[in-house]
């Protein structure tokens, strides 16, 4: 269920609000009401809500102001502006902060379910990790720089860190991001975040939860131009994932996941088609050979020959279904040079042979 908070200084209107919009017809639970919007924004900062409603017109604090301030805090809460029909410059100046949507009052029941079922998808991109914003950070490979600006943070110089949280109880996150003022954060699932933050080593351990509800995984410094950031939040969740609940320590500190590791799968990635090798690799990176075998079985919970055939096999079928390629072209391009081993291994993965699979492929898109 998502949690909404409700923000209006006039009860009546409060009230009306809260009785109009069909909460639980799309997964809400009842709304929590508050007339005062300084001692909402502390509610927003300890406790996680998924959404607010809040009227863009109030006496000691605007809803505008209300919008921004949250934003500066890294919260990632779903805006909608409630406004009347003469406060359209304020809606404008609230739509510039990113806020989702607005209805003007008084809402209709109809406003309120069209509303109501934009706001509870756009929360469920966010949840499952689709959020386009959020993506499009993660796969991108430029600076992290301009996204601190945009959130008005102080601009970090040298290197950051990458943490992510996780918390059985989603609630117990948002009072932890107090102690990251100025982080970027993300939530990546309902119940992570995933935060970049240019705290000094000591200074982020001091800050990191001794909570048993919370477990942290956190990467050594990584460069601000970082690279693949979605494979280094898999990596992250992986390796929480082998830590079951209530095993202690209940903290895990990847101090392997150095730049240089994940240097290693940027090359795996860009050396497809080239004759790979554990040894390879350790002489690459100039590491020793045991060392390197075992690092990459404990943070991507596979050993090298099983990443690389999967690694392969996900292009394969990418290249597949995106090109005209033979498919003996891709087996070369995917490091195979011979065509039956190709087609056996890639019929293991996906359950039909490469031909049969792009076939399928075009029938399905009406090719």
């Amino acid at each position: 269920m998502y949690r909404i908070l409700i923000v209006d200084d006039e009860p009546m209107a409060l009230y009306s609000t809260a009785h109009t919009f069909p909460w639980a017809d799309w997964g809400f639970d009842p709304p929590v009401l508050m007339t005062e919007a300084p001692a909402a924004l502390d509610k927003l900062r300890t406790e996680r809500f998924d959404a607010a409603i809040v009227d863009i017109r109030m006496p000691q604090m605007t809803g505008i102001d209300l919008i921004r301030l949250s934003g500066e805090a890294g919260l990632q809460t779903v805006f909608i502006v409630l406004s009347g029909y003469s406060d359209f410059s304020y809606v404008q100046t609230a739509l510039r902060l990113s806020t989702f949507d607005y209805c003007l009052k008084p809402i209709l029941p109809d406003a309120a379910q069209a509303a109501l079922e934009r706001l509870s998808g756009r929360i469920h991109d966010i949840r499952v990790g689709s959020d386009p914003a959020f993506l499009a950070t993660l796969s991108s490979t430029a600076p992290l720089k301009p996204l601190f600006t945009q959130r008005g943070l102080p601009v970090p110089e040298g290197m950051l860190s990458m943490v992510l949280l996780s918390a059985e109880k989603p609630e117990t996150l948002p009072p932890l991001l107090n102690g990251f003022q100025a982080s970027l954060s993300f939530w990546a699932d309902a119940n992570e975040v995933l935060l970049f933050t240019p705290m000094p080593e000591q200074a982020l351990l001091s800050a990191l939860p001794k909570s048993p509800d919370v477990r942290v995984c956190y990467t050594v410094p990584v460069s601000q131009d970082i690279l693949n950031p979605v494979r280094q939040l898999q990596l992250l969740r992986q390796t929480m994932a082998e830590v079951q609940p209530g095993q202690a320590p209940v903290s895990i500190y990847v101090n392997d996941c150095s730049p240089t590791f994940f240097d290693m799968l940027n090359y795996v990635d860009e050396h497809l088609s080239d004759d790979l090798s554990l040894q390879r690799l350790s002489a690459q990176f100039h590491l020793n050979y045991t060392y390197c075998s075992e690092l990459f079985r404990a943070i991507t919970g596979a050993t090298f020959t099983k990443y690389l055939s999967s690694h392969r096999m996900e292009r394969a079928r990418t290249l597949i279904i995106t090109t005209s390629m033979s498919i003996s072209e891709i087996a070369r391009q995917t490091g195979y040079s011979n065509y039956n081993h190709f087609s056996a291994t890639f019929k293991t993965y996906f359950g039909q042979t490469p031909g049969a699979y792009r076939t399928a492929h075009q029938e399905g898109s009406g090719r």
